[in-house]
Formats: structure tokens, sequence, C-alpha cells
């Protein structure tokens, strides 16, 4: 400003001569104090401004000079002066442009959707020539003094358009910040390659592609996966820094996806956020994708009969069910013992009847599809029929004869 140029002006051509270390030392202690006007008191400084400008002049210019000089020659005190009395009717341009700092802008910023109007007032304490500089809307400055100035516009189009409310001279001047936005044209997800087929524990990129967006750096996206329950899962939410750029943009998300046999059956999409504070839309609009559905290939796990041992009585029928999870379904086998070993029944089910003592030992299940194989291996023991159970065949044999001598 004019009056800090005049004293530093007036400090290099009244000091060339002094000593190094007082000059640094005195702008120490004048930087400490606030600067120049650290010369006098808070207090002189409101009565310059608000009540007595002449008489302050002369009473507190010859302090600043002294404060400036401390007894250097008369010649250099009169050329401090007269440097002192211009820099004191600089500053009080100074209060004056500090009393037009009054100009308040209400709302001092604004969130609007492109197309929709807008408006804010800009007001003084006291009445002042004011006007609006801005692409849309602009007002140019009023005739008369007035206290209040209404800016607007029908229709904000434009997406770098700051109105700035500016009084006469440009003494005093306030930009009304605007953040215009537009929500996405779509959002869509898909894979970036297509997996033929999605097998479990291989890694698959998901895109999210969000459309025709602004301001993008204020957009979340956010992945889910929704199970075949319809439980909802969040996976990962990102967030760009492009502050900088207020036009409408693409903007692609990418994720990293890794699926388990859980995951057969569940959906996968993605959700744009617009999250424009406070003073935005509340809540946050928000638009989601189409949904993915996942079919996910894994090999088989036994369910059922599981591994265990078992006993069963000679005679007894003994039947064995075998199933597993599988994607695709698996086909099944059975490894008997009294079989060959390289011979498997392509069965799920094994049903022997009139179990003997040769029949013991391990029934293998196998569950086979593209992706692998599972086996369970039941071990049965065929025991003696009792002497209860062999005592009452015998009677039962007996009295079948002696009914057919009657």
């Amino acid at each position: 400003m004019l009056w800090a140029s005049a004293l530093q002006f007036s400090l290099e051509f009244v000091t060339p001569t002094m000593n190094t270390t007082a000059v640094d030392n005195r702008r120490l202690r004048e930087r400490e104090r606030g600067g120049v006007v650290g010369a006098f008191s808070s207090l002189e400084y409101f009565h310059f401004c608000k009540a007595e400008p002449a008489h302050f002049f002369f009473s507190s210019s010859n302090r600043i000079a002294e404060y400036f000089t401390e007894g250097r020659s008369l010649l250099v005190r009169w050329k401090m002066e007269i440097l002192i009395g211009l820099l004191i009717s600089s500053l009080s341009l100074y209060c004056d442009f500090t009393d037009a700092e009054c100009l308040v802008v209400s709302p001092a910023s604004l969130v609007v959707k492109y197309g929709d109007p807008a408006s804010s007032n800009c007001s003084s304490d006291t009445p002042v020539e004011m006007g609006w500089e801005a692409t849309q809307g602009g007002v140019g400055l009023t005739d008369n003094k007035v206290k209040i100035l209404n800016w607007k516009a029908d229709g904000v189009t434009d997406w770098d358009n700051n109105p700035t409310c500016f009084t006469d001279g440009g003494l005093c001047q306030k930009q009304l910040n605007i953040t215009v936005y537009k929500l996405p044209d779509s959002v869509s997800i898909s894979y970036r390659k297509y997996p033929d087929p999605m097998v479990e524990g291989h890694q698959y990129l998901l895109q999210c592609l969000v459309q025709n967006i602004a301001p993008i750096g204020r957009l979340r996206v956010t992945f889910y996966k929704v199970s075949a329950t319809g439980e909802q899962t969040e996976l990962d939410t990102q967030q760009k820094s492009k502050d900088n750029i207020k036009t409408p943009e693409n903007g692609t998300y990418t994720l990293d996806f890794t699926p388990g046999r859980d995951d057969d059956g569940a959906q996968l999409l993605c959700s744009a956020m617009l999250d424009l504070g406070p003073e935005g839309p509340q809540p946050p609009p928000v638009m989601d994708s189409n949904r993915l559905n996942t079919n996910v290939h894994y090999k088989p796990q036994i369910t059922s009969p599981g591994c265990f041992s078992m006993s069963i009585t000679e005679g007894d029928t003994l039947s064995l069910n075998c199933s597993a999870n599988g994607n695709p379904a698996p086909s099944y086998g059975w490894l008997l013992p009294q079989a060959d070993p390289n011979t498997m029944e392509e069965r799920s089910v094994v049903t022997i009847t009139n179990m003997a003592k040769s029949h013991s030992g391990n029934y293998t299940c196998i569950a086979i599809n593209p992706l692998g194989k599972s086996t369970c291996t039941v071990n049965v023991e065929v025991t003696g029929a009792s002497c209860q159970t062999a005592g009452s065949a015998l009677v039962a044999v007996l009295l079948l004869q002696l009914i057919h001598w009657l």
C-alpha cells in the first residue's frame, strides 16, 4: 500500500549511516508491535481514523519521527517529518478503505444446480455506490448511494461464475463463491475383461463409469456386493482429488475383486454420490449403477455322508449317499473294498444288501467337476450276528420244520 511504501522509502533514505544491528532491532520491534501503526497505540489509531486526524497528525508524526531517528541531525529529522506527514495522509485513505469494508455478501456462497436460478445480496452499513461484476446477472455501478444491491441469475450456466460486489473506485470488493453442479448422465459397472468363467480365488477388475458429472472432485464412488439373501456389503469407497475441475467430466473407478464360493449368485454394483457439503442438497444425491450377476465356479466340497467309521451287523443292508457342493455340479463315484481298486462305481448312492464280513473295509466317495475333486472315506466293519439273534433264527427254523411234519 502507499503508506507502507512511503515508510520503506523513508527508512532507506534517512538511515544509510545507522548501525545495521540497530536497524534490524528497530524493525523487529516494529513487527512485534504490529508494523508501522505499532509506533503509536491502538487507541491513538482509533482517534486518528474516527475522530481528530488533524490534531493527531502533528502530535503523532513528531513521535513517529523521533522513534525512527532517535536524536539524528536536524536535517534528518526534518526530512523524516515530511515523509511521515505523507505517510499519515496515506493512512487516512487506508482508514476510509477500512470503513468501506463493511460490504457483506449474503449468502456468501451458493451451491447451484446447472440451469437453476440463483441470487445473493450485497449490503453496506452506510449508503454507497455499488455494483456487481459477473458473467451472468452483472449490475453496473448504481447512480445513487444504496445500502443493499441484489444479484440474480435466472439460470446459472457458467461453470466459473463468481460474481463480485464492488464500491465506487473499487476500494472494497466482496466475492460470491458459487459451486455449480450437475448430476451424472449415467452410472454403469462392468468387468474390464469379462470372466469366462469366474473362478473362485481368481482376481477380476471391476470398472465403474460415471458420465458427465460436475464437480468431479466432490464425487464419491462406492462398490457394493449384494448376497443371494439380499445382504449388502460395502467393498470400497473412492474419491479423486480434482478440486480444480469445475466443468463436467467422465470418471472411471476400478476395484480388484476376488470371489469366493459364497459369492456365487451375488450381485455387484457401484453407487455415485455427489457430496457438496452442508450447503448442497440434503441428503446428497446418489445414483446407482446396473447390477452384475456373479456365477462363481469352484471345486466340489463333500457335505454328506462325512468321513467317519461305523459298524454294521452281518446280514443287514448298507446304504451310503454321497453329496457335495460344487459349480458346475459334480459327478460322483464310489471306490468299494471288495471291488478292483481301479474300478469306480459311478453313482452317488451305494447300497449293499445282506452284508457279509467280506464287505468290511473303506468306502470312498469321490465328487468331481472341471475344477477338481473331493473325497471322503467311510470305514465299515461288519460284525457277526449276536447269540440271541442266532438262537431266535434256529428256533424259527425248528418250528417251521415241526409244522411241516405235522
